[in-house]
């Protein structure tokens, strides 16, 4: 056996010991793991003070040391957003695939604004999309002892994060699946950031990011507007009979969001995603053409959050990709809420993944 495949089988045998600290939220989850960054220089020269990663593994990892596949979740969402791919007879079935599902950082489980114990609030350094793949890379090969990942999959913010990995580290991975997803944030995008990072700051009790409690009404309108931006007129228009009932659903959603983010938390990671760019301000195409990894590419076709048009850009670049886009009236929210979607996605994602393990088996 090859001894980097020794070193991640120890690895991964020391997690199923329980040699981490378990952080399950429900009762039979994945027990939460955590490594550890230390003092961790990002990009623009700071650093994160006693930084680290927090995740959860599926499966296990086979003899040939193949079949590990990272998964990264959207902003602020946790690893918790992509339990409808991992499962049996999902996309990512833990009897064939093992699977690394993965926090990041800022969003509250990783190292981040609101748990940093010597960088709190706004004291915490500013990172970068590319910082989180740093992050993550780390991670898989120092953590768990990996030279190579089957594929890394990533929804929305997560799939910025694909598409950086494949640039980054471009012999790391056979495969990159970018869910509604972006290359770079446009200046849309960051308008859209903008005008909800202004509406929790115009909250009095934000007080300059050194806020004592939660600025409430301001994460309300913030989470307002991300609700709006991140759906299609086409299904919510199906989906409620009269305007009284989605003023309701949007009460109850605010509520339920504001209770679980932190305003600083989505401040920075809103930023990173500003800064964002594959091709680090050069040739964007170029930057695609540059790709080595095999990709599927996800766009959802009423997307107004992230639209589709980059995604077929990014089609028309990469040397090996596919362009699967998802039919689908819940505009961003185009993977992960409606039957026909999670279908569709999973499906789409199973042959593909299939596909990249036939042709491996080839070489």
């Amino acid at each position: 056996m090859n001894p980097w495949i020794s070193r991640a089988r120890a690895a991964c045998v020391a997690i199923a010991m329980g040699t981490a600290p378990a952080l399950a939220d429900h009762d039979g989850d994945e027990p939460h793991r955590r490594f550890e960054l230390g003092d961790f220089q990002l990009e623009n020269g700071q650093v994160i003070e006693g930084g680290f990663l927090t995740y959860v593994t599926h499966g296990t990892l086979n003899e040939q040391g193949s079949n590990a596949v990272l998964v990264l979740p959207a902003l602020m969402a946790t690893h918790h957003r992509h339990d409808f791919l991992i499962g049996p007879g999902k996309a990512l079935d833990p009897e064939k695939f093992f699977i690394i599902a993965a926090d990041t950082l800022g969003n509250g489980r990783a190292v981040s604004p609101s748990n940093s114990q010597t960088q709190p609030g706004i004291s915490f350094p500013q990172f970068s999309i590319r910082d989180m793949v740093a992050a993550q890379h780390r991670l898989v090969t120092e953590g768990l002892g990996l030279e190579r990942l089957l594929a890394v999959v990533g929804l929305s913010m997560g799939g910025m994060q694909a598409y950086q990995w494949a640039v980054s580290h471009p012999d790391t991975m056979a495969a990159i699946v970018p869910i509604v997803s972006m290359g770079r944030t446009s200046p849309w995008v960051t308008a859209i950031w903008e005008s909800q990072r202004q509406a929790i700051m115009a909250d009095a009790a934000w007080a300059g990011g050194d806020y004592v409690e939660q600025p409430t009404q301001g994460l309300r309108a913030a989470a307002a507007a991300l609700e709006v931006w991140t759906r299609h007129w086409d299904g919510l228009d199906r989906q409620f009979k009269e305007n009284g009932s989605v003023i309701e659903w949007l009460d109850s959603r605010t509520a339920e969001t504001a209770k679980a983010w932190d305003a600083n938390d989505f401040i920075y990671q809103t930023r990173a995603e500003d800064l964002h760019d594959i091709a680090a301000g050069g040739d964007y195409a170029a930057a695609f053409r540059g790709i080595r990894a095999r990709a599927l590419l996800m766009p959802g076709t009423r997307d107004l959050l992230h639209p589709a048009a980059d995604a077929r850009f990014a089609a028309k670049h990469i040397p090996r990709a596919v362009l699967a886009e998802i039919e689908s009236d819940q505009g961003h929210m185009a993977s992960g809420v409606v039957a026909k979607d999670i279908e569709f996605v999973n499906d789409t994602i199973r042959r593909f993944l299939n596909e990249v393990l036939s042709d491996l088996a080839k070489i």
